[in-house]
């Protein structure tokens, strides 16, 4: 039977063959258009998982810190959580340019996306999380990726930093 890592990864690879046939204009229809294939997927091939969407993972100060997409087991436990952050390409005319850039790079933005993913295997909370951000036009592309991500190239100028985080249960 399929793992919600081999479903989720495969779903990105849907992602990147299909990215041309789709217009994002925020975060939110990135992970609208990921968790409705993950929903696809989980149907046809019949497999025990459910996705949720701004699924709470870690106690916070004013309300617990959610993963933008979650995929839980039969047991009900976060086997796979997922961040995302989406940057839409400067040269787009469909976006206004006062909002440019739309994230931030750092510890406010992508970089706290990927701590994130990685407390959620710290703490036990996923057994795998992965942080997602789509450069669309690569414009963050020239800077380092953040510890534990690599740039991977989609092609068409769209670049993708990806971190994943696994938890290590070795008890030996």
């Amino acid at each position: 039977m399929k793992t919600a890592t081999e479903l989720f990864e495969e779903t990105l690879r849907w992602l990147r063959r299909n990215y041309v046939r789709f217009r994002f204009f925020a975060e939110r229809d990135v992970v609208w258009t990921v968790q409705v294939r993950l929903i696809e997927a989980i149907e046809q091939e019949q497999l025990p998982f459910r996705v949720f969407n701004d699924y709470p993972m870690l106690a916070g100060k004013r309300r617990s810190l959610s993963a933008d997409l979650a995929i839980l087991g039969q047991d009900g436990l976060v086997e796979l959580a997922a961040e995302f952050k989406y940057e839409p390409a400067h040269s787009r005319d469909d976006i206004q340019r006062q909002k440019l850039p739309v994230v931030f790079w750092g510890r406010n933005g992508v970089g706290k996306d990927v701590e994130r993913v990685q407390e959620f295997v710290k703490r036990l909370r996923a057994e795998v999380a992965y942080a997602v951000f789509i450069d669309e036009g690569g414009y963050f592309r020239k800077r380092p990726p953040h510890p534990g991500s690599e740039w991977v190239d989609w092609g068409n100028g769209v670049w993708v930093l990806l971190s994943r985080a696994v938890a290590n249960l070795d008890f030996a």
